[in-house]
């Protein structure tokens, strides 16, 4: 398997697969969260909802497959989420797609069923000089290299449960353009460019999708999406601030 082609997913600048002739002496260490200060969203997975909603607002992408995101900035380049010392705000959810960089599940050659763990080469929690091994004295994969498997193909198994949702959230045609307007410092301003559970169709549902949705474990995670919604212009207020 190469180096992965463009285009790559928000954040990495490079993926590579782990391998222990290429990475016998990288190790891992805590950077904090300074890498993605400039990140005003990242995607987020279905069981994520109930938790990222009370802090950031919880929305779906406007292109197809209109999968989710958190907010976490009011406009491009920001994170309200990190302070000037790299650290992640106390108290506040941390993204899963967050915490599972610097790694990343990828297929081993197109078509193929096999997932191989990769790395963004350029990370900063990479290092040769402190950290935990990837790899030990005999080659093998140490503890941090089986945790970082692990992790990620829990990620990886949360985002395909959340494609199953977005999907059934299209076939009954809950999800539209949405947009919220607010007024701050006497100027009325809107936040739009993302996609919403409407309302109005969400309350037409019959009982038998309410069923469903309740039995699928989904009902929840729209209401915390609506609920999150309503974080938008706080999160803009914040950012001028």
């Amino acid at each position: 398997m190469s180096e992965a082609a463009s285009p790559l997913p928000p954040l990495y600048g490079g993926l590579v697969p782990l391998n222990q002739m290429q990475h016998a002496q990288w190790r891992v260490r805590d950077v904090g969260f300074g890498f993605a200060a400039g990140i005003p969203a990242v995607p987020l997975a279905l069981e994520e909802f109930p938790l990222a909603a009370r802090h950031m607002g919880v929305v779906f992408a406007t292109g197809a497959p209109h999968m989710p995101l958190a907010i976490l900035g009011g406009g491009p380049g920001r994170n309200l989420f990190i302070n000037e010392a790299g650290q992640w705000r106390d108290g506040v959810y941390v993204p899963a797609y967050l915490r599972r960089y610097p790694f990343l599940l990828a297929r081993t050659a197109p078509g193929s069923e096999e997932l191989a763990l990769c790395l963004d080469p350029g990370a900063p929690q990479f290092s040769e000089a402190e950290g935990e091994p990837l790899f030990d004295a005999e080659g093998k994969p140490t503890a941090m290299a089986s945790r970082a498997f692990e992790f990620t193909r829990a990620v990886e198994g949360s985002f395909l449960r959340t494609q199953e949702f977005v999907a059934a959230l299209a076939e009954l045609k809950l999800l539209g353009p949405a947009a919220v307007q607010f007024e701050q410092g006497g100027r009325n301003l809107r936040v739009d460019g993302f996609h919403a559970v409407q309302r109005e169709a969400f309350n037409a549902l019959t009982g038998e999708q309410l069923v469903m949705l309740r039995d699928k474990g989904w009902l929840e995670a729209i209401h915390a999406h609506l609920f999150s919604v309503a974080a938008l212009p706080s999160i803009v207020q914040q950012a001028a601030a």
